[in-house]
């Protein structure tokens, strides 16, 4: 059981740290007040705190709504990036660019997919989970209902951090590395980046379906 803990804890942390933070502050900003005790054998919700979960819930659409229309911005502007002389010739630069525009995409989907089933959020079955999961984050269910919340505004973020960094790195090749280094050898360091290029962004991609399959189920109570 203590390795179990420790384990779940490590994954808390990767998770903190992949929504930058974020998972803390929308467990404790829109968590339900309840215990421990007064989840250990949960009744359907009570019409009050089915209004409260729609307190919540309008408050959350609000959040995506805006999320929403930085996606649709972010996506399209990190593929001009590519425009830029020297983008297309380094690996890094070109990586960060696409994962920049997969970030963008997935938080326009991700908060469109929540958007477009607004009135199923608001079904009691959603309530029950949301009471559920507030008391702490010490269980799967808890962690992946509170990461599925806050994964469109960690993507959008993501995406904003990748086009910066794709301007960073064009910057310093330029002006720091001696203009662009292509990367059209067969040497075994070009290999290698390519390989490591291709596993990141499938495995982002990869993590983007897991994330929608997960907001689908969610707003369905499952």
């Amino acid at each position: 059981m203590k390795n179990l803990n420790v384990r779940h804890t490590i994954v808390i942390v990767l998770w903190t740290a992949l929504t930058l933070g974020l998972l803390p502050v929308y467990y404790a900003e829109y968590r339900a007040e309840t215990t421990g005790a007064e989840t250990a054998s949960l009744p359907p919700p009570a019409d009050t705190e089915v209004r409260s979960w729609k307190v919540v819930a309008r408050d959350l659409i609000k959040v995506w709504t805006l999320v929403c229309k930085g996606g649709l911005v972010l996506c399209p502007l990190s593929l001009t990036l590519l425009q830029i002389p020297g983008v297309t010739e380094s690996t890094l630069a070109r990586t960060s660019t696409i994962a920049a525009c997969v970030c963008g995409g997935s938080a326009f989907l991700l908060s469109a997919v929540f958007i477009s089933m607004r009135s199923k959020l608001n079904r009691g079955k959603i309530a029950h989970l949301w009471i559920e999961a507030s008391p702490s984050l010490s269980t799967p269910k808890a962690l992946t209902f509170w990461t599925t919340l806050v994964s469109p505004i960690s993507y959008l973020i993501w995406s904003l951090i990748f086009c910066i960094l794709t301007l960073l790195l064009v910057a310093w090749n330029r002006y720091v590395g001696g203009g662009p280094t292509p990367d059209g050898g067969n040497s075994a360091d070009t290999k290698a980046a390519f390989i490591m290029s291709g596993a990141f962004l499938t495995s982002l991609i990869v993590g983007t379906v897991v994330q929608v399959r997960r907001a689908i189920s969610l707003v369905r109570g499952r």
